[in-house]
């Protein structure tokens, strides 16, 4: 776990508005056992309390992490928290027993250097009918340094999320980027000025700007954005992997 990762989550800690925003996109989807993947401090996962939801699953793949959702309270009416590592691709002992409805990845799969092999775990951990909801980083155009120095292999475009979801075995039913205004902070921040960490300040104002970014995004079809949903079905066969 690097020390840059660990401040960037705990400087999104008080992103109540914008994790708000990211919750809004995948509440719609969410139902029956949710298995949220690379939970980290679990304050996305913190926010699924739909009726829809019966349990929440939170999980990393870094010790340190499960010791702090493990001390953690969480307002759900029933979780629990799991070790889970999903690169390598094989269903972990908490959870062979018994396979999930939803299973959601929010800002993780960049990650992660074989994308697909996560992905085709994430598919195994799910019923027949299961779905998937991807929330990745876009646009490999403005990967600059705040993305090397977090850890990031990537940026993703709808295409290229797409064709790997479908080399796991999804079918994508619903994909939509959000927040075309971080497209240029992103930008400014990462290729010209070099920045490495998170800025706490521009995070607390961006913070504040969430309502009104929602309002100006809401029932758009964003030609492209900071950041790209993608929702995806489980299928009977997967299709041939993708590099």
């Amino acid at each position: 776990m690097s020390s840059d990762l660990v401040n960037a989550l705990n400087i999104l800690q008080g992103s109540c508005c914008y994790n708000q925003w990211i919750y809004s996109f995948l509440e719609p989807y969410l139902s029956g056992v949710v298995l949220d993947v690379g939970s980290g401090l679990g304050d996305i996962a913190a926010l699924f309390i739909s009726p829809e939801v019966q349990e929440v699953i939170l999980s990393d793949c870094d010790h340190n992490f499960i010791e702090e959702l493990q001390k953690r309270y969480f307002s759900l009416s029933k979780y629990r928290v799991v070790f889970l590592d999903v690169s390598e691709n094989k269903v972990p002992t908490q959870l062979k027993e018994q396979r999930v409805d939803t299973v959601t990845c929010v800002n993780v799969l960049e990650h992660i250097q074989d994308d697909i092999s996560a992905l085709q775990g994430m598919r195994c951990m799910l019923k027949p009918a299961g779905r998937v909801l991807i929330f990745v980083p876009a646009l490999p155009c403005i990967y600059g340094t705040l993305d090397s120095s977090h850890g990031h292999f990537r940026r993703y475009t709808q295409r290229t999320l797409k064709a790997k979801m479908q080399a796991a075995g999804f079918e994508v039913k619903v994909w939509r980027y959000m927040n075309i205004f971080g497209v240029l902070s992103w930008f400014l921040a990462g290729r010209l000025l070099k920045q490495r960490k998170f800025s706490e300040k521009a995070c607390y104002q961006l913070d504040k700007i969430v309502p009104l970014l929602r309002w100006i995004e809401q029932g758009i079809r964003l030609p492209w954005g900071q950041s790209l949903l993608m929702v995806g079905q489980v299928v009977n066969q997967p299709k041939s992997q993708v590099d």
